[in-house]
């Protein structure tokens, strides 16, 4: 009987598309680049603001691009000569990939008292296609946190948000972005074009001698 129900739920399990993981181990996403906030320095905005090639961020009133001191309660402090982004007691930073679309993104991550935090990335049409809630517990820790991410098994993610009480959020990862398909129409048509006018037949010139 266990082994029918068991048999049972694996087919279930295989009959259900795909779809988000949480992690919270960085290398699980390949590829990645890095947002730090170094370049930035107590930057008070809602954005949009980009802060990397082909990001864009946008956050509630309150929030921070290169904040460097946030008390966490009884998580400890963040800062020590080290940039990150936060919120102002309760708020959201999101990050849009406007130059493609992502399969993963997460952030190394911390809240005041280890509140929780609301985790979601978003389609294409700005609608949430996952979400995961998580806590922290660093005791009175120094720039201290844990890693979250989502995963996806197809580049699906339009931009990643993160939402929590006194949130702090640094080196913002994300795999390489993959361009939409009409980026690759216009790749493709100008590589035919630059074919077809390598291939045309040049016309001589002819020089009248005069008699």
């Amino acid at each position: 009987m266990k082994l029918k129900a068991l048999f049972i739920a694996c087919t279930i399990s295989l009959a259900l598309p795909a779809h988000a993981a949480l992690t919270s181990n960085v290398t699980d996403i390949p590829d990645r680049q890095i947002i730090d906030f170094e370049n930035f320095d107590g930057f008070i905005t809602t954005g949009p603001e980009m802060v990397a090639s082909g990001v864009s961020f946008t956050g509630t009133p309150g929030s921070v691009l290169g904040a460097f001191i946030a008390d966490l309660g009884s998580n400890g402090l963040w800062g020590a000569g080290n940039h990150f982004a936060g919120t102002d007691i309760t708020g959201t930073l999101n990050f849009t990939f406007v130059n493609g679309l992502t399969h993963a993104a997460g952030a190394f991550l911390n809240s005041y008292n280890g509140s929780p935090i609301l985790i979601s990335v978003l389609g294409d049409n700005q609608q949430i296609i996952e979400s995961h809630t998580v806590s922290i517990d660093t005791p009175d820790g120094l720039n201290s946190g844990n890693f979250f991410g989502i995963t996806r098994t197809s580049a699906d993610i339009r931009s990643i948000s993160f939402s929590g009480q006194g949130l702090v959020a640094d080196d913002v990862a994300f795999a390489a972005l993959v361009p939409e398909p009409e980026a690759y129409a216009m790749l493709l048509t100008g590589l035919a074009l630059v074919g077809w006018m390598a291939r045309r037949p040049r016309r001589r010139k002819t020089t009248a001698i005069g008699k």
